[in-house]
Order: structure tokens, then sequence, then C-alpha cells
């Protein structure tokens, strides 16, 4: 591989851009050191659920893993996801319309009522940082590092990690927990995505926030402004009582969803929108210059992977 510049900050860890080299390929590297012990705990969890659901629809695509001891990491290649996260949308675009939010749901649902039924996980820490876009309009749930299995499925979780900001009102008690609390952390995150700000007040502490989370009514978006059916979708993933919130399943065929379900919405395009084609192309033209060069003045066993370059159907091309 060529390694390049780091493109973001996991739980536990680096990510950085780099080449596969004998398929030219870009992907995103995911180095975490595993001295740690808590550490190599988060990376063997990430690995377990990244191996077992490689391909699942929702899901950030697993490519590989590999050690290197000479620096103590764990790197997992990971597919990249070129359109950034959506966190880095809503501070571009201020708000993502409901058309929008609704059709990467479809996508995002998936995997999670993939995690949770059939791989028996709560992700435990969604936020808009750890739901990331693709410019084929894919939206796509990453970052597994602190997911949890359950032996069954009524088994509770009774730690104490993840995101403190997006955390669920039983989490925040330190009582048991289970898929519900995803469930919640989704609600907060794409009610920030609608509006473009957090709905909680921040800045007098994590204390504060806290007490916020159980005290405070549960925040709603202002009616005037959003849909009765969103309105509808985010109240039900914001109940304080847990076994009031609905599945994965459930939201599936919520009327948020089926409101846009026949809404014809370009989610390549508007990824596009979001993303600079003067600095995209700006990134690729330098990897593919140093990857280029690096190849040429490596070893005789890196040379082989050159003639991949000028195979017919080998075209180094710039759509936009």
């Amino acid at each position: 591989m060529h390694i390049f510049g780091p493109i973001g900050n996991g739980a536990s860890s680096v990510v950085q851009r780099a080449v596969f080299i004998p398929v030219h390929r870009i992907l995103a590297l995911k180095k975490i050191n595993i001295f740690e012990k808590e550490k190599r705990q988060q990376i063997l969890n990430e690995m377990r659920t990244l191996c077992e659901a490689c391909c699942y629809i929702g899901l950030v695509e697993f490519q590989g893993a590999f050690y290197m001891p000479d620096s103590g990491q764990i790197s997992i290649a990971l597919e990249y996801m070129d359109g950034g996260s959506l966190a880095n949308v809503i501070k571009i675009k201020k708000s993502i319309p409901e058309p929008v939010l609704a059709h990467m749901l479809q996508k995002v649902l998936l995997g999670l009522r993939y995690l949770h039924e059939v791989r028996h996980l709560v992700h435990r820490d969604i936020k808009p940082a750890n739901l990331l876009v693709n410019l084929k309009g894919e939206a796509k749930i990453t970052d597994f590092g602190v997911s949890a299995g359950l032996d069954n499925t009524m088994a509770m979780c009774a730690t104490f990690v993840g995101t403190v900001t997006y955390m669920s009102p039983e989490r925040i008690r330190n009582e048991n927990y289970s898929y519900a609390a995803d469930i919640w952390s989704l609600g907060l995150a794409i009610l920030e995505c609608a509006t473009g700000k957090f709905p909680y007040n921040v800045n007098e502490g994590p204390a504060n926030l806290m007490l916020q989370i159980l005290d405070d009514p549960s925040p709603t978006p202002p009616k005037d402004s959003y849909s009765s059916e969103f309105c509808s979708f985010i109240n039900d993933c914001l109940q304080k009582d847990a076994d009031a919130r609905p599945s994965c399943e459930q939201l599936l065929s919520h009327p948020f969803i089926k409101r846009y379900e026949n809404t014809t919405v370009d989610l390549v395009a508007y990824v596009k929108s979001i993303v600079d084609p003067t600095e995209r192309l700006k990134q690729i033209a330098e990897m593919l210059a140093v990857h280029y060069y690096l190849l040429f003045n490596g070893t005789d066993g890196i040379w082989h992977y050159m003639k991949t370059f000028y195979m017919e159907e080998s075209t180094f091309r710039y759509l936009w």
C-alpha cells in the first residue's frame, strides 16, 4: 500500500487515505494501536463485525486487515467513502432536506437492522460523524469499534462507552440497555441533520447536557417547518422510555419513509454538490502522481503491478 494523509479520527483510531497497489484502488486505512487492552478489545469487536458483514447494504465494506509488529498497530482497510460524513454535509449545506434524509435513512436502517437482528450488536455510537456517504449516493454506517454483542435478543449491555452527546437516557443513568439505545441516537442524529444544529445546549459541559437529556422534554422539530411524518419519526425515536421506541423494522415502514418512497431523489447529484470538484481532482491527481512514481522507484517485485496501468480495460478517468 501507498499511504497518504489522514482523513479523520474514530473512537480509538486514525483514518488515512491509501492506495492498494495490486489494483490501484483508493481505500480508507484505519490504524489502531493494540498495546492498550481496551483498544485491543475495540479492534477485535470491529474486525469481527466487519468480517461477518463485509458486504451488507448500509454498512461500510471491509477489505481486509493486517498487523505491523514494528508499529504495534493493526490496520483495517475499509471502503473509501469519498463523500465524507453527514457531519461534513451539514457543515457545508447547513441542513439536509427531508426527502434526502428519508432516502438515506432507508439504507442506514437496513444496516442497523442487520446489526441488531442478525448480528445481535448494539452499535453504541450512532452520530452524524459515523454516517458516511459516497459519490454513488450511498449512505452507510461505520465505526463499530464500540459495538457490543448480545447473546440473544433480550440481552442487555451495561457499559458506559460511546459519545455522551448522543447517549440515550437509560445509558446516562447507567442502566442496562439494548438496541433501543441506538434508535435514540439515530433520532438525535437525524434531527441534527434536518435542522443543522444539535438539539441540546452543549455549551455548559457534559454534566449539564446529561441533565438536559434526563430532565427536559425530548426535542422535537418545529412543526411549522417540517412535515407531520418527520415530526412523528423523531418523536418515536426520542421516547424517554426505551420500550416505547420502535425497532429498525418498524421504522422502515414508518410514514416518514413511505412519504418519500416514490419521490425521485438524486442522491448522486446531492452528494456531488457537497464535494468541491477542483479539490477532489487535486487529491486524486496528487495520489496518482505519487503512486505512479513510487512504483517506478520501487523494487523489482513491485513492477509487475505497473502492467495493470496499461491494460486495455485499465483507463484512469475522472468523471463529474
